[in-house]
């Protein structure tokens, strides 16, 4: 089969290809842009990522809708791999769990504070 064969409505020129190019360059621009900003706020964002927030986005859309406790059920814990597997892409911490990285030292404990010396106690004699 020869790709003559079938008529295309559309056909690639000079022109074309060249605004074609122009508009990808543009979407590769802007798309450099989001990632860079997102990237300020802390987030790894990646297409997998925002493929999966779209699907999170569905699946709650679709549990504010649903009646069956069931499906409710069901719909509830695809939400929560769904949301698993986000939070592994973004590198976004468990609530409660990011740790500070550059954390200060502590004073040191000032004299009053600092644990009294004692001296070791006799036993009691045994009668």
């Amino acid at each position: 089969m020869n790709i003559n064969d079938h008529p295309q409505n559309f056909r690639f020129t000079k022109e074309n290809a060249r605004e074609n190019a122009a508009k990808s360059w543009q979407a590769r621009r802007e798309r450099k842009a989001k990632l860079e900003a997102e990237a300020v706020k802390g987030r790894q964002s990646t297409p997998q990522s925002e493929r999966l927030a779209l699907e999170i986005e569905r699946v709650l859309a679709m549990m504010e809708k649903e009646k069956d406790a069931d499906r409710l059920q069901k719909l509830s814990a695809a939400h929560a791999r769904l949301f698993r597997a986000w939070q592994v892409l973004t590198e976004t911490p468990n609530p409660g769990s990011r740790r500070v990285r550059n954390k200060p030292p502590r004073p040191p404990m000032p004299a009053f504070a600092a644990p009294l010396e004692m001296s070791p106690q006799e036993p009691m004699p045994t009668t």
